[in-house]
Parts: C-alpha cells; structure tokens; sequence
C-alpha cells in the first residue's frame, strides 16, 4: 500500500504521456495489480495528453493510461496482430473515458465493421463543440458521416471513403487542413460538390485507385467553386501508379 501511495502521489502530476508500449516493461503480475487498482479510479487523471505506440499484446492496456481530462489521443499503430476484437473494445472506451476530445488520431486499424461502428461511435458520442481534429484511418458508418462533416469546429480532417458510400454534404467553415484515402477513382470528387472551404490551406489524396486519369483537371474544376483557390498553399496527391500529370490546372490556385 506504501508503494501504491506513492506511485498515486507521481501519477497525479503527469498531463502528458508519450511512448511506446512494450510488453517486458511490465511483468504479468505487476500489469494485473495495476488493473485491480485502476478499477474505480485513473492510473493517471490529470492526464491530457496521450500519444502511444501499442502492439497486440500491450493494447487492453491503452484505456488505463487515459482520465477525464484527456482531450488529446494519439495511437499512431495498433500493432498487424492485435486482435480485431480488442481494438473494438478499447476504442469504444474512449468517448466515455475522455468525454471533451478535441484531437484524435487513430492509424493502421484493422478493417472491419466492428471497427467502423466503434470509430464512428467516438463521433456519435463526443461533444461536437469542443472536437478539432480527427485523424482516423478507418470508414464510418452513414449516421457519423452525417456528423464528422458538418462539425462547426472541425480543423484538421482525414477521412477514408469506401466505393458506394451514401455521403452527405460538406458544410466545415473551419476546416484547414483535409486528408483524404480512397481506392477508386471518382470516389473523392463528392466532397467538393456544393461545399465552401473558406479556410482550407492543404489537401492531401492517398490514392488507390488503379487509374489516376485526368486526377489535376477534375481538382480544378470541383475546387474553384469552393473558394480554394485563394486559400490552399499545399497539395499532395500519394499513389503507386505511373502518372504523367500536366501541372497547369495547379497554376489557377494563387
């Protein structure tokens, strides 16, 4: 209890976690006391700001680390072996655990329905006041679309489309930085129709598309309406197919 005292006494003092989560770190034995302990309370609550690197055997342990006053998450990798059902289960912690969220990134989650309705259960879940950032490398489910493109605060987006997806308008006055992934061809075009970026400084594409096509003639033809051409300073399109763009549809966005 001596011991347990004094690491309460530490842990009330930390607001920023950052590291990677390795498995020797901690022995079976000490990692099963800590969640005895944690049961009813915060390893760590004053905690803001978590940004970790699990693996499959270290992610069950993510939700303790986290308190009421984290508004900022960021696991960059899951680990290729963590159960599928793990993942779910952690992420679906997170709205009740961290109910002010403004920043979230979630990378390399497995690609499951599971995990599109915990993912999109965060967005269904959080204030939509307070949240500025959501970086997530997964799909969303219809009812989080709805919601993840009209959040009046939203600065930095980074969505993945899937081909077919019923997708409402954009209306994101905020919004300055927009990443977008997407595995066919036209599947991005929609997020320009009717929209109005007055504050959009970068986009970015991660193409898997088998065709890129005429990709810089159609940007600019779905883009100039949306008043991005006085505002976007950055432009990245990633993709793996052989590609001899004409640059010129560039030179309209001063």
């Amino acid at each position: 209890m001596l011991e347990w005292a004094c690491f309460q006494k530490y842990t009330q003092r930390i607001q920023k976690l950052r590291g990677y989560l390795i498995p020797n770190a901690l022995s079976s034995e000490v990692f099963f006391v800590l969640q005895h302990c944690a049961t009813n309370k915060h390893l760590f609550p004053n905690t803001k700001s978590v940004n970790l690197w699990p693996n499959e055997r270290t992610v069950s342990f993510i939700p303790l680390l986290l308190s009421l006053r984290t508004t900022i998450i960021n696991i960059l990798h899951f680990g290729s072996n963590s159960p599928t059902r793990m993942v779910t289960l952690v992420i679906a912690t997170f709205p009740t655990l961290c109910p002010n969220l403004q920043k979230i990134t979630l990378h390399s989650l497995p690609r499951d329905p599971m995990i599109t309705a915990a993912v999109s259960g965060i967005l269904l879940s959080s204030s939509q006041n307070t949240l500025w950032y959501f970086n997530m490398d997964s799909p969303l489910t219809e009812e989080a679309c709805q919601v993840v493109y009209k959040l009046p605060n939203l600065h930095d987006l980074s969505v993945v489309i899937e081909k077919g997806s019923s997708l409402p308008s954009v209306a994101l006055p905020n919004l300055t930085n927009l990443t977008i992934k997407y595995d066919h061809r036209n599947d991005w075009s929609w997020v320009f129709h009717g929209a109005r970026f007055k504050k959009l400084r970068a986009i970015t594409f991660h193409s898997g598309s088998e065709q890129v096509g005429g990709f810089l003639e159609a940007f600019e033809r779905l883009t100039l309406p949306t008043s991005t051409q006085s505002t976007l300073s950055e432009f990245c399109l990633y993709t793996l197919q052989s590609w001899n763009p004409n640059y010129s549809s560039l030179l309209l966005f001063a």
